[in-house]
């Protein structure tokens, strides 16, 4: 028997479990009904276009994906998430909604999580068979609320494989076309590169690296200067490979380093920026600048904050004017867009006419092809604060400002 103390205990640990459990079923509940108040918006949004689309964006071809992107963008800015993962959500919401609704209703109930969903949601893209899909439904809607969820993916991938009528072979032509390459940041000066391809060529990939790496281990001792792991010979062949370090096509990119004049001597602690991923260390600041041949090397002097002489009686920007607002931004300036600003078109923030909507630094700011057209098309309204700040205020009445540049 118990003592009371650890039957004390005991009520104390069976009630913080049923509070996680509480807690977790209504943020279940939570993200059903954010899902589905987003597919609401996208229908009313093309059910209603002029209340975001100018005339100009009324008469446009696409005016209803216009009308679901400015709806989306306006979320957004809400919800601190981009337009293209609101209207993901939206979507996802809707197919749920059409092609799995035991499924929806376990989850509008708490019942199960957004993994599990995302990953049954994953399963149905492309798949035609209604019928089959109805099946696939009533029974991972059962299994959803036991499993966790790498379980539930690898059980209803399983599933899904015994419906299916479609030959593996035409199943692999149409993923095979999805094939890519990823590059994402992580910290310290690192990044991941993730390659999306078949099985058989990443299987090769595996082999040539490991047989390699190898052959180059064999040839430094463990406790000799310069020696390797097996996983950073794979990593550094990799890289090698795929920049072609020493061939007649190696890469020529010419990525730009932003260092303070005084953090590369060592006598400032500024940051220093390598456009397009972020922060790095001075060490390799240091080697880049004083040795790389294929990167841009900019100093920044701390002291006089030198800027371009800018023209303002011309529509196109200069390449001078380019480069300058290449280093002054990271990114197209809509708060939820990532788009990195060497993948951005250079847009008068106040449309161009002689002498008025100037072509200066002031007014030349970085917008993906999206975001620029939604800018001329919309309701939306861009303004320039005098400190350099650019204030959106929605078609809803929802204002967001975007603070300066770095420097």
């Amino acid at each position: 028997m118990l003592s009371p103390s650890l039957h004390d205990s005991l009520d104390l640990i069976v009630g913080r479990l049923d509070e996680a459990a509480a807690a977790e079923a209504d943020a279940n509940r939570a993200h059903a009904r954010s899902w589905a108040a987003l597919a609401e918006l996208m229908r009313l949004a093309r059910a209603n276009p002029h209340l975001y689309l100018r005339p100009a964006g009324l008469a446009q071809k696409d005016v209803l994906e216009l009308a679901e992107d400015a709806a989306a963008f306006d979320a957004g800015l809400r919800l601190h998430l981009p337009a293209g993962q609101v209207r993901g959500r939206a979507h996802q919401a809707q197919t749920l909604e059409d092609r799995l609704p035991r499924l929806r209703a376990v989850f509008a109930a708490g019942g199960t999580t957004v993994a599990h969903v995302a990953a049954a949601l994953d399963l149905v893209v492309g798949w035609m068979d209604d019928v089959a899909v109805q099946v696939f439904d009533a029974q991972i809607a059962q299994t959803a609320v036991t499993l966790t969820p790498v379980q539930f993916r690898t059980r209803a991938r399983r599933l899904k494989e015994k419906l299916l009528i479609e030959p593996a072979e035409a199943r692999h032509a149409r993923a095979f076309a999805d094939r890519r390459v990823v590059v994402e940041p992580a910290d310290d000066g690192m990044a991941w590169l993730h390659a999306l391809v078949s099985a058989p060529d990443a299987v090769r990939i595996a082999a040539r690296l490991n047989a390699t790496a190898r052959a180059e281990q064999k040839k430094t001792k463990h406790d000799e200067p310069g020696w390797r792991s097996r996983d950073q010979l794979r990593a550094d062949l990799a890289v090698a490979w795929l920049a072609g370090d020493g061939t007649p096509t190696a890469a020529t990119v010419r990525p730009v380093l932003l260092v303070p004049m005084l953090t590369l001597i060592g006598q400032g602690t500024e940051p220093i920026e390598l456009r397009g991923y972020g922060t790095i260390d001075r060490a390799t600041a240091l080697d880049l600048f004083t040795r790389a041949p294929s990167f841009r090397r900019v100093g920044t002097d701390p002291f006089t904050g030198e800027k371009l002489v800018l023209d303002r009686h011309r529509y196109r920007p200069t390449q001078a004017q380019r480069d300058w607002i290449a280093m002054s931004f990271e990114d197209c300036i809509d708060p939820t867009c990532t788009r990195p600003v060497d993948d951005t078109d250079i847009d008068h923030l106040e449309e161009w006419v002689r002498d008025h909507g100037a072509t200066n630094d002031e007014n030349l700011f970085p917008l993906c092809e999206t975001s620029n057209r939604r800018k001329n098309l919309s309701w939306y309204d861009y303004q320039r604060d005098g400190d350099g700040r650019v204030t959106i205020t929605t078609p809803t009445g929802l204002t967001t400002t975007i603070e300066p540049p770095p420097f």
